[in-house]
């Protein structure tokens, strides 16, 4: 079987729904499937095209302005001719604007695509940071999940708000995500970080849903009662100046470090020496570092929050709190230590858990997916939703040798692109793409135009004696997560 896996953002960024697919992509090759990715070119750095584990990636720019998806139209026609023909399209992680050029690209080739929500995919009830990122690309997003031959989720309680957002699919199945379980299991202790003796391990996004700053204020309130205890924290984003405060401010520099995100072989590593690893999520799509976590013989203390306990397998694959709370993680990290019984059976229970979310275990459930949905498949054409659909369907059009449709079929988006950014000032434009990205997706989310110029005003006097690139680059990943003031556009320029 041919499979084209689609996903924002891929290897080498862990930490999301990209490390289940690189790690089933292997094991299909190996099974004897022709593999094939596409994703978003983030990094940079990395090339555009590369074989890994026998899977092919193909990368393409990360498009937000009408002129922006202007240009990957030559770059998704060079992919669509030089790819092998997929039998089914698997996107996995909702995130803009990949799943419209998926849904494209199935009409196109007349093949099936399949959609799986994970975290921060869509609007969570409890949690107010998915709906950012939601609102910066629902426009392309939503009208592809309505439009999907098969819609699924990453965990039943992923599935239960999927149905919430869109009721005509329901009912939404879920299909787990898996770990590579080898890998975990067999991973030897991280040597540089058990030098500093036991510590716990923070191993997640820096962001204020994951709640990192209960972990920090938990060892503190530890200080004395363990004083070789350490923390490592594990992951980057918007909350790290703030979090680093708050360990200077507690008097902790010695005893927390931070290590910034780490490659998947090393945060292995860095579980299978960890004293316990802390998920203390407000809210969490599943959370497979626990079940990394299981896998490597490390503790978990964690939120019931989301998917935690369907990931976790219950109430004996870890030890829970009842919020992120500082006092109540401090209690469960101070059970486990001087109860090292109680911490050994907590280990024994949890590690045979976590070899039912095996990657290997979950390969076949996929490929039966896969099978039934390429025999009910009825081909359809795309109906395009908006003007830069509409445009990008009639280049594709053309090139598949249909009669036009649109005179000028760039015009009025390229004209809506330049009417927004003549509402911002020169000043700021002149930063560059990243600064133009940031202001157009936030006036597209709705932010008010004052609100915003205030905000491109502050961040102009604030980074005054920065690099220009900097800049732009910070405010673009600012905007990849929905983060649109000035405290967070900050964090994200200077971290």
């Amino acid at each position: 079987m041919n499979i084209l896996f689609v996903c924002s953002v891929y290897h080498p960024v862990t930490g999301g729904a990209q490390d289940p697919v690189d790690q089933l992509g292997g094991v299909l090759v190996a099974q004897g499937h022709h593999v094939d990715v596409l994703t978003r070119h983030v990094p940079d750095t990395t090339p555009k095209q590369e074989v890994r584990n026998g899977v092919r990636i193909h990368r393409v720019a990360n498009p937000v302005l009408p002129s922006d998806f202007r240009e990957l139209t030559a770059e998704l026609k060079e992919f669509a001719g030089r790819v092998r023909k997929p039998d089914v399209i698997h996107v996995v992680g909702l995130r803009r604007p990949l799943p419209m050029i998926a849904e494209l690209l199935a009409c196109l080739w007349r093949v099936p695509v399949i959609q799986t929500v994970g975290g921060y995919d869509i609007p969570d009830a409890v949690d107010p940071d998915p709906r950012l990122v939601w609102l910066t690309g629902r426009d392309f997003v939503l009208p592809a999940i309505r439009r999907a031959d098969l819609l699924n989720a990453a965990s039943d309680d992923l599935a239960r708000q999927t149905e919430l957002l869109v009721g005509e699919r329901s009912p939404v199945p879920t299909l787990y995500v898996g770990i590579d379980h080898d890998l975990f299991s067999g991973a030897v202790p991280h040597a540089e970080a058990a030098a500093l003796g036991p510590y716990v391990l923070s191993l997640r996004r820096l962001e204020p849903a994951k709640s990192v700053d209960r972990t920090v204020e938990a060892v503190g309130l530890l200080r004395d009662e363990i004083p070789e205890l350490h923390l490592v924290v594990a992951g980057d984003g918007s909350e790290r100046s703030a979090l680093e405060a708050q360990v200077e401010r507690l008097g902790l520099t010695s005893r927390v470090h931070f290590i910034g995100e780490v490659p998947i072989e090393e945060a292995a590593s860095l579980l299978k020496g960890a004293f316990a690893t802390v998920v203390a999520s407000r809210s969490e799509g599943g959370g497979l570092v626990n079940v990394e976590a299981q896998a490597a013989g490390c503790p978990v203390i964690a939120t019931r929050a989301g998917g935690i306990g369907e990931y976790l397998g219950g109430e004996a694959g870890a030890l829970y709190v009842d919020a992120p709370d500082g006092p109540m993680i401090a209690r469960a990290i101070r059970t486990l230590w001087f109860d090292p019984d109680a911490r050994e059976r907590l280990v024994a229970a949890a590690r045979p858990l976590s070899e039912r979310l095996s990657t290997r275990a979950l390969a076949s459930e996929y490929t039966a997916v896969y099978a039934d949905l390429v025999e009910a498949y009825r081909p359809r054409d795309f109906s395009p939703w908006d003007m830069v659909t509409a445009a990008l369907w009639e280049e594709f059009s053309l090139a598949s040798g249909r009669s036009p449709t649109l005179e000028h079929p760039w015009r009025a988006p390229q004209a809506v692109e330049d009417l927004v950014l003549s509402t911002a000032d020169a000043e700021f434009r002149a930063l560059g793409r990243g600064a133009k990205a940031f202001y157009y997706l936030a006036w597209s989310s709705g932010v008010p135009v004052e609100q915003l110029r205030k905000v491109c005003e502050f961040v102009l006097r604030a980074t005054d004696e920065m690099p220009k690139d900097t800049v732009a680059a910070g405010l673009e990943h600012a905007a990849d997560w929905g983060r649109f003031d000035i405290e967070s556009c900050l964090g994200y320029i200077r971290n």
